[in-house]
């Protein structure tokens, strides 16, 4: 307590120190060291902007800038990576994470001048403002949310409420914890403050008990996952003859998974990884009829020069119709990742000119079976922010070009975004497997994985199967656990199983629960230890959602809730005159 009552006479250093302890306790909570991050670090992460925004000292606008500028290191830790993709677009987002601490503080110092000290206020604002960000502003953010790291609790445990309300209504909990703590700091009636602090951790452990009780068993399935581990920098310029090389990996380690003892009832690619320009059976047509072709000369020293005895031109269709035959060969269906056109154009002027003119182009996913296409393909809805899509920026592509010629060169945004969340069937004998297919990004957003799985709480999907490309993490390894991380809350919210299949970084299946099962690769390559195949075996969900269509509504629903409220309580504070407390002098 003295060293609190100390920091009040820097109120400057104060903020900032707060900011700063705030994010600190972010990074130890998430894997972003050797093995699994301090996951109970996440249970005290709002504190020290609670503190500020409770007693900001100095004017609260202020308080706010300086706890806000605290947690720039930790932004910058978490992405640093990003420095490798857009140069200029990373200290904006930088800057951007940083506002967010900052208005808790401003926003939570006006709620509590104007409704007092209640235990709700502080924690309601806190959840309205992840949310916020999260979700709601531009096309969301959701990555390192307060209750992120609690999916490593002991049995899920602390993770269990998100079954009923989604990981908004378990960061409403943690928020709620942390204020009772911070009360109990502050001082006054030291066991009345512990027994809140009890009992909110009793209720939110009861409440985790309830969400994964009665956790309903599907058939058991064996899934076959392949891991590739093609550099960005190589996907970034897929050259015709670094296509051909990786098609003959993929195709050893698919083999090798269809050969493997425990033979899998499903093979999965990651994102993207059909080695050509497309794979919608209408596309694919029409490049047959212009009979397109490949030139195998190699564009620059070092163009796969292990490739060897090509001829000068092959068909731009022959590395698909060799994979046709491949999936025909073995018998397994495949889920795979490639492009699909809306009426393709193709406009040729020589052999190694083309233009592929269309109407939309989508990030899909494909299922393969009896050595066809099938005729229903899942396209991305939720395009990645920065990534594949500009928030608010693409709608001026003008303005979109400028700033990739700026700080990113080499990308281009354009991708259209689905509009329907298709569900795949892969036929399983008598039977098919449901499968929704959240691509990269997208299984970070509660939202997109909600339709696929569910429909007004009745079930569409027994298997999520997340392909996606983490090569843009560089080197960065916590980043692709900390994606792998988010993803298996959807899994746990949906109480549906989840296979990811990864170009590099974690390939996994995680059960029901939430709960990483395997992602131990078996070799091909001994020379590549990071590519490889990983069969397994899992349970399908089955059932409907937990709660039916009101517990879907209250899981859409929650966050917006907490963001109405905060916005009101915002707005009320405006209208009546509130007593400002005495704010100690600015040294």
């Amino acid at each position: 307590m003295a060293l609190l009552k100390w920091t009040r006479r820097y109120p400057r250093v104060r903020a900032i120190s707060c900011g700063l302890f705030s994010a600190f306790l972010l990074i130890l909570s998430f894997p972003f060291f050797e093995g699994n991050g301090m996951w109970w670090f996440a249970l005290l992460t709002p504190l020290p902007l609670m503190l500020v925004a409770d007693e900001p000292v100095i004017r609260p606008s202020r308080a706010a800038f300086f706890a806000g500028l605290g947690t720039l290191p930790a932004w910058l830790w978490t992405h640093h990576w990003m420095w490798g993709v857009s140069k200029v677009g990373m200290p904006i987002l930088m800057v951007y994470l940083a506002l967010y601490p900052g208005l808790f503080v401003w926003v939570g110092h006006r709620m509590v001048q104007r409704f007092g000290r209640r235990w709700i206020v502080l924690p309601v604002v806190w959840v309205g403002i992840e949310f916020l960000r999260g979700t709601a502003a531009f096309t969301g953010y959701p990555w390192y949310l307060t209750a992120q790291p609690l999916i490593d609790s002991p049995g899920q445990v602390l993770a269990g409420p998100a079954a009923f309300g989604g990981t908004y209504f378990v960061c409403l909990l943690s928020a709620v914890f942390a204020w009772q703590v911070w009360k109990v700091l502050r001082g006054g009636a030291f066991l009345g403050g512990m027994f809140r602090v009890v009992g909110v951790l009793g209720v939110w452990i009861a409440l985790g008990l309830a969400g994964l009780s009665g956790e309903r068993d599907g058939r058991e399935v064996v899934v076959g996952i392949v891991q590739p581990n093609v550099p960005q920098d190589i996907r970034m310029e897929w050259t015709d003859r670094q296509r051909v090389a990786d098609w003959f990996t993929l195709r050893a380690l698919t083999e090798a998974s269809a050969l493997d003892q425990l033979r899998p009832d499903l093979i999965v690619w990651p994102e993207g990884f059909v080695p050509g320009w497309t794979f919608d059976p209408e596309s694919l047509q029409h490049e047959r009829e212009e009979e397109l072709t490949w030139s195998m000369r190699p564009r620059f020293e070092g163009d796969a020069p292990d490739l060897v005895g090509m001829p000068s031109r092959i068909p731009a269709t022959m590395i698909v119709d060799q994979l046709l035959a491949m999936q025909s060969r073995i018998g397994i269906p495949m889920v795979v990742g490639s492009v699909a056109f809306e009426n393709l154009n193709i406009r040729r002027d020589s052999e190694d000119w083309v233009m592929y003119t269309n109407d939309g182009m989508f990030n899909s996913a494909f299922v393969v079976d009896d050595g066809e296409i099938g005729s229903e393909w899942y396209n991305k809805m939720h395009l990645t922010p920065f990534g594949e899509v500009m928030p608010v920026i693409s709608n001026w592509e003008w303005l979109e070009q400028s700033l990739l010629a700026l700080g990113a060169e080499g990308m281009e945004f354009i991708l259209s975004p689905g509009d329907s969340p298709v569900v795949l069937e892969v036929p399983d004998g008598d039977d098919v497997i449901r499968v929704g297919t959240p691509i990269c990004f997208e299984a970070t957003v509660a939202g997109v994985c909600r339709s696929l799985v569910f429909g007004k709480g009745n079930r569409r999907a027994d298997l999520l199967v997340n392909m996606t490309n983490d090569g843009w993490f560089g080197s960065w390894d916590p980043s692709r656990r900390a994606h792998m991380l988010i993803a298996r809350w959807r899994s746990l919210e949906l109480a549906t199983p989840m296979i990811r299949s990864a170009n590099t970084g974690v390939s996994c299946v995680i059960d029901a629960r939430g709960r990483v099962v395997e992602e131990r690769l078996s070799k091909v390559d001994p020379d590549d230890p990071k590519s490889g195949y990983l069969n397994a075996s899992i349970r399908l969900g089955s059932g409907a959602m937990r709660g039916g269509a009101a517990s879907a509504l209250f899981s859409w629903g929650f966050g917006w809730l907490m963001l109405g409220v905060t916005g009101l309580g915002l707005f009320l504070t405006f209208l009546q005159k509130r007593s400002e407390p005495t704010l100690e002098a600015d040294e």
